[in-house]
């Protein structure tokens, strides 16, 4: 039986089960500053502009005919097609401004659609953009090029489209396949739905079909999760992601028809999550990260081998350049050691396009401090180890003494038998892997200056 089985005792989860990040970035999102505009993404985008690496790009489409309960996307419902054609006109604004900055350097390796619910366009409107990008860069036709869907919207009109545009990966929304589970998250999927879509994929070459699942939703059971788990390995998804769910009612008040009486304990919660790894483990799947399984052919699970994982905010990536541009509202753009956010508001961000400005409304230049630590966590959440010669070599530094502190704030989860500290690493055991957020939050220098651990920006880390 695998070590995160191994029952855990209740204490020990009331101990760590706390607001944390999730770590997509370092420094988190509430950290960034509106100080950092348009002006200083253009000087990001420039300095990036000669180099020979290849782009990923994100595009944010926000579209959904109705929200699901547990939802924590930054979503537009709508059944307006005239808004999603103004949308798709100020995407093309927005590809026309970033691109004026890469007169040579075109060629992409990952290109990501997500939501929203990105197969709410029709095909004409799925032409349409991918018609915008490909006339401003070089979509690689061996990349990755992937986009998230919805079952119950998605036809196999727009999937036979989508592998001709060259669309090879595939993401599908399930979240449970149990019915009393799907009513309280206001999701009616039928198992026929999702298997139907799921086989159609593979008929047409979808080359990699990814699954998304939600374990802590209202009414899951060890042995009802457990049945979805065997129906998504029966159907032999190739990556399956099994993400915690984030219920703040306060920040998202469409999650108040959600009563916390339907949530599971967070011992509950564990043992989903502990069911999770041993089922997709028997079946041979690799754990990648915190809450990823793949085929051990999958990209993932060869780029943990080979020491090539990487995170963002698209989750667990084999992307071969650090510089991801995103477009559309609230999308978020990585480079040149800045992050930067567009304007979330879908009227607000098209306003700011419609005027020819770039729609950016936060930012943030990392440290080398920031820096230092993002790479500490990157480590950690990836492959939940931290090598400290490979540290002292990036950065010319002794690690050890770099993070005497946080080396001492550990000792807590080498008690607790989550993790060791030797001479030459930290190491996540498996037992400790749920609590790999915690580990992290050491790290993290702006929580402990800010002492915002524990607030309500976060979801729970159980």
């Amino acid at each position: 039986m695998n070590q995160l089985n191994e029952k855990v005792s209740r204490e020990l989860l009331k101990k760590y089960d706390r607001p944390g990040p999730r770590y997509t970035s370092y420094p988190t999102a509430p950290e960034w500053s509106a100080d950092f505009g348009p002006d200083d993404y253009r000087a990001a985008l420039n300095q990036v502009a000669a180099e020979n690496d290849p782009l990923s790009l994100y595009f944010h489409i926000p579209f959904c005919k109705e929200r699901c309960r547990y939802c924590g996307c930054t979503t537009v419902i709508t059944q307006s097609s005239d808004r999603v054609e103004r949308y798709l006109n100020q995407l093309d604004r927005e590809l026309e401004l970033v691109a004026a900055h890469f007169p040579a350097r075109k060629r992409v390796m990952q290109l990501h659609w997500g939501g929203g619910t990105p197969t709410h366009l029709t095909c004409p409107q799925i032409e349409t953009l991918f018609g915008s990008i490909a006339k401003r860069f070089d979509i690689d036709p061996a990349g990755e090029i992937a986009i998230e869907v919805d079952p119950r919207v998605t036809s196999e009109e727009q999937l036979r489209l989508l592998r001709k545009l060259g669309f090879n990966r595939i993401s599908l929304g399930v979240q449970d396949l149990t019915p009393k589970v799907q009513e309280a998250i206001g999701r009616n999927q039928t198992a026929e739905e999702t298997i139907s879509l799921f086989n159609f994929c593979r008929k047409i070459g979808f080359t990699g079909i990814n699954v998304d699942l939600i374990y802590g939703l209202p009414y899951q059971t060890v042995d009802n999760f457990a049945g979805t788990i065997a129906e998504i390995i029966r159907l032999g998804a190739d990556r399956v992601a099994v993400y915690s769910f984030a219920y703040l009612p306060d920040i998202r008040p469409h999650q108040r028809s959600i009563l916390l009486a339907w949530l599971p304990s967070a011992e509950m919660k564990y043992d989903l999550f502990a069911t999770a790894v041993e089922k997709f483990q028997e079946a041979g799947y690799i754990q990648i990260g915190m809450d990823h399984f793949a085929k051990p052919t999958d990209e993932l699970a060869r780029a943990l081998g080979e020491g090539r994982l990487y995170r963002n905010f698209m989750g667990y990536t084999t992307r071969s350049t650090r510089d991801s541009i995103g477009f559309g509202m609230s999308a978020i753009s990585e480079l040149a050691h800045t992050f930067t956010q567009n304007l979330s508001k879908i009227d607000v961000y098209g306003a700011a396009i419609d005027s020819g400005r770039l729609a950016t409304y936060r930012g943030w230049r990392l440290t080398m401090d920031d820096r230092i630590r993002q790479q500490a966590i990157l480590s950690l959440m990836c492959n939940f180890v931290l090598q400290f010669d490979a540290l002292d070599a990036q950065f010319n530094l002794n690690s050890r003494d770099y993070f005497a502190f946080e080396l001492g704030q550990l000792q807590m989860f080498i008690d607790d038998g989550f993790l060791t500290v030797g001479d030459d690493a930290v190491t996540v055991l498996p037992r400790g892997r749920i609590f790999v957020r915690n580990i992290a939050m050491v790290f993290d220098a702006y929580l402990r200056k800010s002492g915002k651990e524990g607030g309500p920006v976060f979801s729970r880390t159980i």
